[in-house]
């Protein structure tokens, strides 16, 4: 019997663990910079605040230059900037209330004080630099912040909203709410009795006219000078075919929170958006909202299709509209037939082709959910009572048999307009390769399993399903991860879910479960078998082929990761990079698996970068390996340098000796014999110190 001790919590379960962070160069941040909202000159600079980012102009050497996470930032979700020229610095004021210090040399200051700092009201109303200071408005008081000194010098609570502040004459002015109130600097104040109301002022506060004007002359500047990037900062769907990245900018959550209509494709490093402007005219701009899923035709690559959470399926061809499904012209149907706007409201989710090529969806709050637009045109809709008006169906999976596995995220309580309460759980649908004969069909909904163990689990949300190069189902929820290993077992009476124990491994012989209690979102499966894990508010964990390893557990503190909160997961298996969406944006991590080569071939093994030039930091990568390829690094004099098994289809180098030492300047060989030993491939490396 396996002595277990369940936690409800990550702390001790990951106590023993080691948390490798990963270097920012192997980061990239996919940031909008389409909308410019602000611009400030710093000497030949103009510093352009766009979408919460930033970038920069140099108005002699016409260069475009981006800041983030991965190089000089601190965070991400830029509120506001101001440029002190007493000072030569920048200041970045964060929606969290982080401000950093960015010096025209690139050295960046951190000042994570207001942030951290326990304050009634953090909305942030203004940031103003005066000289060599920068003052922050509050809701409930103000920030001063010493640029010159790089010192955050106090809050001031004011017991009110400070809409904008100034300093004059060795004292400051906050326009609040109950008045302008004034503050002798030679007093204490952070003593709220040393502040006077003033019954009237002559101060200036805000912007003025002159400094307004001289704005909008640089964001004129600054317009057609846009670094090529995503149109807006949303990505909730990612879906990835080869090198092309698709993109659904959407969301499906309650309350209702809209988005823009918004669909990307990134291939060869350029984003292109699809267009909108038909959309909107066809069903108005609150009508194109939210879009859920993308999916692209398998037999046409400039084909796609989109599905929204409010009016139906579009369909584009060249990123340009054709055609659009709705309650008026095909099955789906709309939660309020009755309304004016009742297009508004047909609700259509997981977007997937099955493997003989037709596409599936699911029209939420309706009494047939899965409908089937085949490929001959046709249509074909497959009705279940016992998920009838259900809420939430999100995620469509096929897998090797080409059986469905289809999620309904969230328990619900009864609707007002359907009467009926949403139950999470998983419908799974088996056709047997007939989606016309409905009568040799086989399904089951899964709300209530048991584990290995015999425990019983209702979860409250079901957030996703995938299949590993096994054959193995994973399952991930609000409980943690699940699976099993026989999947074709889930329609019998007895099926149970196995929940992964991971041994402790300090003598005790107890084992916890893996991510247990931890809200699981999205599961991907590399190259090397390894899951990539996204989670509700953890961050990303990579975890081994059989999980019983974590890998890496990258967060917001620790990474460059933008957000915590993680919406889905893509990997290129060509490159290893791995597309992180997350509900502040997109960005990707440089992966050490790629998809495994069916050969073994000198011809197709690719190491990069080669050479390997001095300022390099990095590790090489060599990928077309077949799975599990034993490498061998020797020098030109053939003396084994190190040694080792790729992960999937690639392998990567640290250049240094098994002994941490690193390797001289030379000529080195990449030795590869595929898990047998039987094929082999050579791959020359040269290293340049």
């Amino acid at each position: 019997m396996i002595r277990l001790l369940k936690i409800a919590g990550l702390a001790c379960f990951f106590l023993s663990l080691t948390c490798f962070h990963a270097k920012a160069n192997e980061w990239k941040i996919y940031a909008s910079y389409h909308n410019a909202t602000k611009a400030v000159k710093a000497d030949t600079r103009i510093f352009v605040l766009a979408s919460g980012n930033l970038y920069s102009y140099d108005t002699e050497d016409e260069t475009v230059e981006t800041y983030d996470k991965t190089n000089y930032l601190s965070d991400f979700g830029i509120h506001d900037i101001a440029y002190s020229s007493y000072s030569k610095t920048l200041v970045i004021l964060y929606e969290n209330g982080n401000i950093d210090l960015l010096g025209m040399d690139g050295e960046t200051w951190n000042m994570p004080d207001m942030k951290n700092k326990a304050i009634d009201d953090k909305t942030l109303n203004e940031l103003k630099v005066v000289d060599g200071e920068a003052l922050i408005s509050l809701g409930s008081g103000l920030v001063l912040i010493d640029i010159n000194k790089k010192y955050y010098v106090d809050y001031y609570a004011l017991g009110s909203k400070v809409s904008n502040a100034t300093i004059q004459g060795g004292k400051i002015y906050a326009n609040t709410a109950s008045g302008v109130m004034e503050g002798d600097r030679t007093l204490n104040l952070l003593d709220l009795s040393n502040w006077k109301t003033l019954s009237s002022s002559t101060i200036a506060f805000g912007q003025t006219a002159e400094e307004k004007a001289a704005e909008e002359a640089l964001l004129e500047q600054v317009a057609n000078i846009v670094p090529d990037s995503p149109i807006r900062n949303y990505s909730y769907k990612l879906n990835l075919l080869g090198n092309r990245l698709l993109v659904a900018g959407g969301n499906f959550y309650y309350p209702e929170v809209e988005y823009p209509g918004t669909a990307m494709k990134y291939e060869g490093g350029k984003w292109t958006a699809f267009d909108e402007e038909e959309a909107i005219a066809l069903v108005e701009e609150r009508g194109y909202r939210n879009v859920t899923d993308i999916v692209q035709d398998p037999n046409d690559s400039e084909h796609h299709w989109l599905g929204t959470k409010r009016s139906g399926i579009y369909e584009f061809k060249d990123y340009k509209l054709v055609n659009h499904y709705d309650h008026t012209n095909s099955p789906l149907s709309t939660i309020l037939p009755e309304s004016s706007h009742a297009g508004w409201y047909v609700r259509v989710t997981g977007l997937q082709y099955d493997p003989e090529g037709n596409l599936w969806m699911l029209n939420n709050q309706r009494d047939t959910i899965v409908h089937i637009l085949k490929k001959d045109g046709s249509w074909q809709s497959y009705h279940y009572d016992e998920v009838a008006f259900f809420e939430t169906f999100d995620n469509t999976v096929f897998d090797t048999r080409g059986w469905a596995w289809i999620n309904s995220r969230r328990t619900a309580n009864r609707n007002s307009v359907t009467g009926v309460a949403s139950q999470s759980g998983l419908l799974i649908i088996n056709t047997n390769g007939t989606i016309d004969k409905t009568s040799d069909d086989t399904h089951r909904f899964i709300s209530t399993f048991y584990n290995q163990n015999g425990e019983s689990y209702t979860p409250d949300l079901y957030y996703c399903v995938a299949e590993d190069l096994n054959g193995t189902i994973w399952m991930g929820c609000t409980k943690g991860v699940f699976t099993t290993s026989s999947p074709e077992t889930v329609f019998d009476t007895n099926f149970t879910f196995t929940q992964p124990i991971v041994p402790r491994n300090d003598g005790s012989g107890l084992g916890d479960y893996l991510l247990s209690d931890v809200p699981v979102k999205c599961i991907t499966i590399d190259g090397g078998n390894r899951k990539w894990v996204g989670t509700l508010k953890n961050g990303v964990y990579l975890l081994s082929a059989d999980g019983m390893e974590t890998l890496q557990h990258f967060t917001a503190a620790n990474s460059p990761l933008i957000s915590d909160e993680i919406n889905s997961i893509a990997i290129n298996g060509e490159t290893g990079e791995v597309f992180i969406a997350t509900t502040e944006g997109l960005c990707s991590f440089q992966g050490d698996a790629t998809d495994p080569a069916t050969t073994m071939k000198s011809s197709h093994l690719k190491v990069y970068p080669n050479p390997v030039r001095p300022e390099y930091q990095g590790n090489v990568h060599i990928t077309g390996l077949m799975y599990n390829s034993n490498v061998k690094i020797v020098s030109a004099a053939g003396k084994l340098v190190t040694e080792g098994t790729s992960v999937g289809g690639e392998y990567s180098w640290n250049c240094c000796y098994k002994t941490g030492r690193h390797v001289a300047s030379g000529i080195y060989y990449a030795l590869c014999t595929d898990e047998e030993g039987k094929k082999g491939a050579v791959a020359k490396i040269l290293i340049i110190k």
